[in-house]
């Protein structure tokens, strides 16, 4: 059996796949849009470093303040630790962490359980068909689970016991472990359609069990599959401005699917909240169109990746330069 590369040298540690297809390999490239203000990494980073050094001075003055209590709380009361030897902290979380390992399997604290709730391909919508991973099509794939997730929200449904909606996002897709023969350079029309469909989110009625607390989702009629397709209400001051107007919705107030989703919450009153990021992958040749705001956003080369333009026209900057406004 071959373990997963999990040693890598890459920001993140991700392998060069997921860089590809989750950013178009965005940290290889010079930021497009150039600053003489600090990088939010760079004000993080230094607030994250200024954090640690005060919690590990914390840290220093609890650990010797319990050793001096030890110490001196009387005959019998204690040992100091040998010089040295460090004694073990408790764990703010209530359980003991997984010792680091490179095992590929999954590893869980004791006195937990996993079990996997969905899967890529399995049905989201009533009757959606089985999965076949070596017959996909963008019309089963829309009635799916997604795939690539980063998010998940579970949502209890008042006045029914164990019943809850589990929210997931569908970042990114990666066509080359998905599609069988798929070849990067030479997509078919149809293995595109299925990568775009792989996208956006998924709502699932999901129960739970009350003995073992196992979670079964069901096929409920306020599931929810949302793709790069989906049409999407657009509210807030931009609905109808002239930069989001489009050929197919002049009113700029009907935005079709969503791209890219990374992360999310849950708002205090359990609604979800998702957000997009690196759309300028999606959009083409935005070299030929010239327009200095798309290029801030990195759109500004020819065919991409993805080859989306060559199934709809929406993707293609020279033919819909403001379709990208309306994602990010």
């Amino acid at each position: 059996m071959r373990l997963l590369p999990l040693a890598v040298r890459r920001p993140h540690g991700r392998p060069a796949v997921s860089c590809r297809y989750r950013c178009a390999d965005a940290c290889s490239r010079e930021a497009p849009n150039p600053t003489d203000h600090t990088p939010f990494r760079e004000i993080a980073a230094a607030a994250l470093s200024r954090r640690r050094v005060l919690q590990a001075g914390l840290v220093a003055g609890l650990t010797g303040t319990l050793a001096a209590a030890c110490g001196t709380a009387g005959s019998g009361a204690g040992t100091a630790p040998a010089p040295g030897a460090s004694a073990p902290m408790p764990s703010p979380f209530g359980f003991t962490a997984v010792a680091p390992n490179t095992d590929d399997a999954v590893r869980i604290p004791e006195g937990f359980a996993q079990q996997v709730v969905i899967r890529w391909g399995d049905p989201v919508l009533p009757g959606a068909p089985a999965f076949d991973p070596a017959a996909q099509t963008a019309a089963a794939q829309a009635q799916q689970f997604g795939f690539n997730n980063d998010f998940l929200a579970l949502l209890d449904v008042p006045g029914r016991p164990g019943r809850a909606l589990l929210v997931a996002n569908h970042e990114y897709t990666t066509e080359p472990f998905m599609i069988p023969g798929y070849d990067p350079d030479a997509p078919t029309p149809e293995q595109v359609a299925i990568g775009m469909a792989a996208h956006g989110m998924s709502v699932v009625t999901v129960q739970r069990d009350a003995a073992s607390g196992r979670l079964t989702p069901v096929m409920d009629a306020v599931n929810r599959r949302i793709t790069a397709s989906t049409p999407m209400t657009l509210t807030g001051p931009v609905a109808g401005d002239a930069l989001v107007r489009t050929s197919a919705d002049p009113a700029g107030r009907t935005v079709l699917g969503t791209l890219n989703n990374c992360a999310g919450g849950v708002t205090p009153w359990r609604t979800v909240l998702t957000g997009e990021e690196n759309i300028d992958q999606y959009f083409a040749h935005g070299a030929t169109v010239n327009d200095p705001a798309l290029a801030r956003y990195g759109m500004d080369g020819g065919a991409t990746e993805r080859w989306w333009e060559g199934v709809d026209a929406r993707f293609d900057l020279t033919r819909e330069p403001n379709e990208a406004n309306r994602f990010g």
